[in-house]
């Protein structure tokens, strides 16, 4: 027997067999709100980083968690928002979809076969929504968060405080004067603030 026929003797696969196949379970309402949760966590979470880290730059005050809960609890506002509008569309996009023969003819074209779909995704909309508002009022929680994300923060501009350190030299230029200082760090702080979207 030859190399074709060895290597034809390989590929010989085994019969289809319906019974093996392994369909997951669908993803409930609750799993895809849990989810949906935890990227908006992670989400808030890099912005009071950002936040905190600008401030550590170029704030004269001194850290206080406080200073930041109403910024956290806005951003959970805004995501709830989000949510909420989306809920809405989908709430319209159900009322034609229902009854709507055919086929779909591109990825938003919702049919009487994407009900299930639809339904599925509005609910999860509408509990996203209501579960970020909560979020929203929860002091604790964030206060936990703000925690979290000072220390994201301060691993980030510790980092940058010792590469700063590391490239010091004795022979470095004279240190500025403190009119021209006063300018660099007002246009860092410019810089920063732009970069913060502030």
């Amino acid at each position: 027997m030859g190399w074709f026929g060895r290597w034809r003797e390989r590929r010989i696969l085994k019969p289809y067999d319906d019974a093996a196949v392994v369909v997951p379970p669908p993803v409930t309402v609750e799993q895809s709100v849990a989810e949906g949760l935890m990227i908006a966590e992670y989400a808030v979470r890099l912005r009071l980083k950002n936040t905190i880290a600008v401030d550590a730059v170029v704030s004269p005050r001194s850290y206080d968690p406080r200073n930041y809960l109403q910024r956290a609890s806005r951003a959970f506002e805004e995501l709830a928002a989000e949510s909420q509008d989306a809920a809405d569309r989908l709430t319209e996009e159900l009322a034609r979809v229902i009854g709507r023969p055919g086929r779909a003819e591109h990825v938003h074209d919702y049919r009487r076969g994407d009900e299930a779909n639809v339904r599925h995704r509005l609910a999860v909309a509408v509990e996203a929504a209501t579960a970020l508002r909560a979020k929203a009022g929860e002091e604790e929680y964030l206060l936990e968060l703000i925690e979290k994300a000072r220390r994201d923060a301060w691993v980030e501009v510790s980092a940058s405080l010792v590469d700063h350190a590391l490239q010091y030299t004795p022979r470095s230029e004279a240190p500025l004067d403190p009119v021209d200082r006063d300018i660099e760090i007002a246009a860092l702080r410019a810089e920063l603030e732009a970069l913060t979207g502030e």
